[in-house]
């Protein structure tokens, strides 16, 4: 049975609807501050009868006093005098009326069905204690106290609390499948205290394999023999965590029952190995490993306190496949029932009010979760000192956008991941699955909202991002699909006087009845976090986007950010995710901003480590508008910065150790509203051992609007840099087919020129210039510019410095459409076949070994120009095309054949060749393929 059914059904859709409305027409909650949408009520609480929850009536039905078997009377739960008959045995349905308090002082043995707390149900914190049962629901007027902070339960003595595997659920009895695990409703007093316990810590020597000891930076509090440990691995590609004993401690010396099987050596010295205790004195538990029978927790009470607890083996939601009741768009059809909000620590719309304390979390561990871990969701809550490991979706997640408290000194380690991108599963309208279900990628921390304050955390060993802002809302009620169905933040949820530092953003028009959408809110705090053996750092999206301003005291700060061993992102169909892939979404991204505007990213230390020169130490797609880097310290990259294409993007002080360090592309799309790119280098220290300080290229086969704008610079210390694409003799559109690919009727030119776009095609900038006023990047270059020293395509009026590259053969220069960079090499086997990818050459036929190839880099998407990639050759040429056997679009058709075939690890390659005198020859792009050319020459 299903408690939703499929909504492919017209009548089944129309009963979905009908409970919508239903709970759209419960009224307004007055404990929550956030979240209020035109038209809908309060998105913090809904409303039901008078308890503020729309959850309570089903928790309550789990318990109805109806169906009691034993109501407590008070006192020791094992004395039968406690009791109105008897000590409750397996099956029973047991209530702590109101005014009673019962005392669990032993190990509880008969599997109850459920338990009610209207009075007081208490332990002894130095007795071992065990409770069975399926669900355990304190109301409003109840009080669990599984020890105290004031008085924790001791080391010596332990609880735990299991949740019954009793078979599937029942949904005749629980038909939104919210039981089984500990539901708390509004007004119930909450505290679970385990004693004191280092939940992680940092190692003052990286261990190696073999080590049988640990040497932390500090002495643990708590750690005795016989305790489990999860040191975090290090590699970027590989789980190397290990789990390990405690055979004894003594002071900050951990040994261990056996040696490591793997080395824990961090590419810094600055920089630390970490270690996480996963044993608690509580224990909160499922008996089931099978996901859909597994117990939750779910925390609807303002007063919790939970510290030094263990959640083991918690969470029904299920992140590998789209959850099946969204408030927004159509879910999965013929799907198991996954309903979300079943996790591990959660706590479900308690309200956002800072008025009053938050609820806290801290101390604990979360090992081993199908969904999430540590849950805020339109609530305010502090999640201090706690470890999750092993949750498959995300570790620590604000979910709707309105979140308040903080995320401080937490430890997330290890997420599987779907492998979607973060993106995926967004809202779109009538796209099945795509119903704004987050989280579910492998990340340590997902914010969809910024009011939240993160500190001093650290993510280790996931499948993606170490930390995720994705800040459009969430919404927690029905909206029109236009709301959600844009890249702009337009849910208003979050009440001005929330504001901090933003007074004309609390004085603009995107203030509706008092709320402004989280998506422009600025940070609260981004400070000291730290990423390291993931496949991302950083991602940062929908923030602030289409709100860029010059008012830099209003930015969001991203401040002392680490990112280390950053390694390789593969789909769920174990395909490689480049950085730029799906628009900066692929792994070795140490700082990827999409979509967003008006980010500081200050002292940013950024190093591949064991990731190898592969990626971007930070990315972005072709949207972001205002990005400031002050101070960075980026090593080890392929690509250091890739500048952004709008806005004012200053790169100031710092080090940059990079194949190349500084990536900017010119003559990007430019949407008018926001400003053209305008590129600041600036007492930056570059080291010596790259390719070049700066590359500079133009996108050409985007839109002829961008291209030609002239409001654009690129300067490095106060000195212009004109790019190669801006000489008199460049040909930006030679052929009709190139001016077609840059979309010329969508396109803005009649601001710039009256022109037809067909006069564009076949002339120079210089004539271009003559006869339009038009010329790429808005200016030509003067003829007395030279190469500016350190700057691929950049030039400089009166420069004469030399040639960054040493060309290869005839090969002179490369130009890309796309401004994508490009390495030359000699063609043999072994070596990479693109810049960002993992594939090489396996086989190459002995006449092509040795000979100048260009290796280009794996673009985000394939190009339609027919000019795709230019070269400039010093003499007669035969150029050869390596290109995927299984096509050969059009642009090929006037090539030979040669019949040869080189394999690689990536498939294998057709070779076609074609003769050129020294000039310009003009190669195709690859729009019938994802795998990309290689380019190969021989001089005539």
């Amino acid at each position: 049975m299903s408690d939703d059914p499929p909504a492919s059904n017209t009548t089944d859709r129309a009963l979905v609807t009908s409970r919508r409305a239903f709970l759209a027409g419960l009224g307004v909650g007055a404990a929550g501050t956030a979240g209020a949408l035109t038209g809908v009520p309060d998105v913090t609480r809904f409303v039901d009868g008078d308890d503020g929850h729309s959850d309570a009536h089903h928790v309550r039905a789990l318990v109805s006093t109806d169906d009691v078997t034993h109501r407590a009377a008070g006192g020791r739960w094992r004395d039968a005098d406690a009791w109105d008959s008897a000590v409750p045995d397996d099956g029973a349905r047991v209530l702590v009326p109101e005014g009673v308090t019962m005392t669990l002082d032993h190990e509880a043995t008969a599997r109850l069905r459920t338990v009610r707390v209207d009075g007081t149900l208490t332990v002894d914190p130095t007795a071992t204690t065990q409770l069975l049962l399926d669900t355990l629901v304190v109301t409003e007027t109840g009080t669990l106290e599984l020890g105290t902070p004031e008085n924790p339960i001791e080391r010596g003595a332990g609880s735990r609390l299991t949740f019954l595997d009793r078979g599937p659920l029942d949904e005749a009895a629980d038909p939104v499948r919210i039981g089984r695990g500990l539901l708390t409703l509004a007004g119930a007093t909450i505290r679970i205290a385990g004693a004191t316990v280092t939940p992680w810590a940092t190692l003052e020597r990286a261990p190696r394999a073999g080590d049988a000891e640990l040497l932390l930076a500090e002495s643990p509090t708590g750690w005795e023999i016989g305790d489990t440990l999860a040191l975090a691995g290090m590699h970027p590609d590989r789980d190397e965590d290990e789990v390990l004993t405690v055979a004894g401690v003594d002071g900050r010396r951990v040994r261990l029952d056996t040696p490591l099987e793997f080395d824990h050596v961090p590419p810094r010295d600055s920089f630390s190995a970490v270690v996480a205790s996963l044993t608690r004195a509580v224990t909160l538990e499922s008996e089931s490993s099978q996901t859909n029978r597994r117990g939750h927790v779910m925390f609807m009470s303002d007063d919790v306190h939970i510290s030094h607890t263990g959640f083991s083996s918690l969470g029904r939601t299920d992140k590998s496949r789209p959850f099946t009741d969204p408030k927004n768009g159509v879910p999965p059809s013929d799907a198991d029932p996954n309903p979300q909000s079943r996790y591990a620590c959660h706590f479900h719309r308690t309200g956002t009010s800072t008025e009053n304390r938050p609820r806290v979390v801290e101390g604990c561990v979360v090992d081993g979760s199908p969904g999430w871990g540590y849950v805020n969701h339109a609530s305010h809550v502090r999640f201090e000192d706690n470890v999750s490991f092993r949750v498959f979706g995300a570790g620590f997640v604000a979910e709707t956008g309105a979140e308040r408290g903080t995320f401080r000194r937490n430890f997330a380690l290890r997420s599987h991941g779907s492998g979607s991108v973060p993106d995926g599963r967004q809202f779109k309208a009538d796209s099945e699955g795509n119903i704004d279900d987050f989280g579910h990628g492998g990340y340590g921390f997902w914010f969809q909202g910024p009011a939240v304050v993160v500190e001093d955390n650290v993510a280790a060993g996931h499948r993606h991002y170490g930390f995720v802002y994705w800040n459009r809302a969430k919404p927690d009620a029905e909206v029109s699909p236009e709301t959600l169905d844009s890249l702009v933040g337009k849910v208003p949820n979050i009440p001005v006087e929330a504001l901090d530092g933003q007074p004309e953003l609390a004085r603009s028009d995107r203030v509706e009845d008092g709320m402004v959408p989280s998506s422009f809110v600025r940070f609260a705090s981004f400070a000291r976090n730290t990423v390291f053996a993931s496949g991302g750092g950083l991602d940062i999206s929908r923030h602030m986007f289409t709100f860029s301003h010059d008012r830099v005291d209003a930015y969001s700060v991203v401040e002392d950010f680490t990112a280390f061993n950053i390694g390789s992102h593969y789909s769920q169909w174990d395909h490689l995710r480049t950085p730029n892939d799906r628009g900066a979404q692929g792994g070795e991204n140490g700082i990827s901003i999409r979509y967003s505007a008006n980010v500081v990213l200050r002292n940013p230390t950024l190093v591949s480590g064991s990731g190898g020169r592969r990626g971007v130490g930070i990315n972005r797609n072709h949207a972001p508008a205002n990005v400031h880097v002050e101070n960075p310290d980026v090593e080890g990259w392929f690509v250091g910065i890739r500048a952004p294409p709008r806005g004012s993007a200053p790169i100031r002080g710092g080090r940059l150790d990079n194949y190349i360090d500084v990536h900017v592309i010119g003559g990007t799309t430019d949407r008018r509203w926001s400003k053209k790119q305008q590129i600041d280098v600036e007492g930056v220290e570059f080291a010596e051992s790259g390719r070049a300080d700066l590359f500079l290229s133009a996108e050409l086969d985007d839109h002829i609007y961008g291209l030609f704008t002239p409001e654009g610079h690129v300067r490095r210390d106060g000195e212009a840099l004109y790019f190669a694409e801006q000489a008199p003799d460049f040909v930006p559109f030679p052929t009709n087919s190139d001016l077609n690919a840059a979309d010329p009727d969508d396109d803005a030119l009649a601001d710039l020129s009256d022109v037809s776009p067909n006069a564009l095609v076949g002339k120079t900038n210089a004539e271009l210039f003559d006869a339009y006023g038009l010329a790429v990047e808005g200016d030509v270059r003067p003829d007395d510019a030279g190469p500016a020293p350190g700057v691929e395509g950049g030039f400089v009026v009166g420069g004469s410095g030399p040639a960054i590259s040493e060309s290869l053969g005839p090969v002179e220069r490369v130009h890309s459409a796309e401004g994508s960079v490009y390495e030359l090499g000699r063609l043999r086997s072994d070596e990479p076949l693109y810049v960002f990818d993992e594939a090489t050459f396996l086989t190459v036929p002995g006449r092509y070994t040795g000979l100048p190839y260009i290796r280009p880099e794996h673009d985000d998407a394939d190009s339609e120009r027919q000019s795709f990639l230019t070269l400039t050759l010093s003499a007669p040429a035969t150029v050869f095309v390596a290109y995927d056997a299984e096509t050969r679009p059009k642009w090929l058709s006037g090539w030979t054949d040669t019949g040869d075939t080189i394999g690689t690890t990536d498939g294998t390659r057709r070779v076609y060749r074609k003769q050129f005198d020294a000039g310009t020859a003009r190669l195709g792009g690859a729009p019938d393929t994802h795998s990309m050319y290689t380019v190969f020459v021989r001089e005539r």
